[in-house]
């Protein structure tokens, strides 16, 4: 089975350098951090510095650590993030997670079908409408 690459949306640079993807954060204080995140789907393990403690509910500003571009999904910056996968057959897809810290929440998003993850996953089930809208 071929691995998936994550890609900055703005860069296209790469943000899994070994097994983990690897985001810049900032809390709502303004305490900056990495972040690193399972990259398989559905699963929500991050790993922090010791010193970069996250409480569940805090909301995250998510960015590259390539080019540091905004990582916001921009129609809901407050609760969600995108990145770009592109899977083991070369086909590119927009992965949209939540940025609130503990809410288990990720959609892959491919023309106007959207697949979901996460058992917090229905809190924007009805965020598109009918057809994902990019």
């Amino acid at each position: 089975m071929k691995e998936n690459h994550f890609l900055c949306p703005t860069c296209r640079g790469q943000l899994i350098p070994n097994n983990k993807i690897v985001l810049s954060a900032q809390k709502e204080n303004g305490e900056k951090g990495l972040i690193l995140i399972d990259p398989t789907l559905g699963e929500y393990s991050a790993i922090t510095h010791k010193n970069f403690n996250l409480s569940d509910g805090e909301h995250l500003k998510v960015f590259c650590p390539i080019c540091h571009a905004d990582l916001s999904e921009k129609s809901n910056p407050e609760d969600l993030a995108k990145v770009v996968m592109i899977n083991g057959e070369e086909e590119e897809t927009t992965i949209i997670f939540s940025i609130i810290v503990g809410k288990k929440c990720t959609y892959k998003v491919y023309g106007n079908r959207i697949e979901i993850f996460g058992s917090d996953a229905d809190m924007h089930i009805n965020f598109w409408g009918e057809e994902a809208n990019y």
